[in-house]
């Protein structure tokens, strides 16, 4: 029994009085005023030293590194060809592509299939995949703030500031529709 409350006959009239009792009570209560700054979200990924986000729009899934089919006279970072539930997923290994090394155990790496223009997807071999990454839309910094290597600054698009680190972030769409990529063929 609640003091103060008069005895009711059934458990819902008792459950009808304590939620009066509380809004009562409640009404009294300053306003709470959320402050909701908007964030934009990621996933995070590494390529050599570097740490990268890239939208989550333009991304499918992330997969273990498949297994794949070689396809001849093609740049060698273009690791093949592997089939993604009946689809085919070209599989690029950006370390060669920016000529930078792996910066971590081969069992870490993954492979981000990426939405492409064509309505298809690409596969995009990366180092190791750091799950979403959230950050405030007002945080964003310009790529003159930190240190981008030259053949990747074309497709960063901005810099976040995320615990120790500097997240890069990577513009799919703007590195899909250049030349670097469009030139597979040796």
């Amino acid at each position: 029994m609640i003091m103060g409350m008069p005895k009711k006959s059934s458990p819902f009239e008792l459950l009808l009085d304590i939620d009066q009792l509380y809004r009562s009570v409640g009404d009294n209560l300053p306003e709470q005023k959320v402050l909701q700054s908007k964030t934009w979200t990621g996933i995070g990924f590494q390529l050599d030293s570097h740490y990268f986000v890239i939208g989550i729009d333009h991304l499918e899934e992330i997969i273990l590194e498949p297994s794949y089919t070689y396809i001849p006279i093609v740049k060698p970072w273009l690791k093949g060809v592997a089939n993604m539930r009946g689809h085919l997923l070209p599989v690029m290994d950006l370390n060669k592509l920016f000529g930078m090394t792996s910066g971590t155990s081969r069992k870490q790496h993954r492979v981000m299939a990426v939405k492409s223009p064509d309505e298809g997807y690409v596969g995009f071999l990366v180092d190791a995949v750091y799950g979403m990454q959230h950050f405030s839309m007002d945080s964003i910094l310009s790529t003159k703030t930190v240190d981008v290597p030259e053949l990747l600054l074309p497709f960063v698009s901005g810099v976040y500031q995320g615990g120790q680190q500097n997240w890069l972030v990577f513009d799919a769409k703007s590195f899909m529709a250049s030349s670097q990529f469009l030139a597979i063929g040796q």
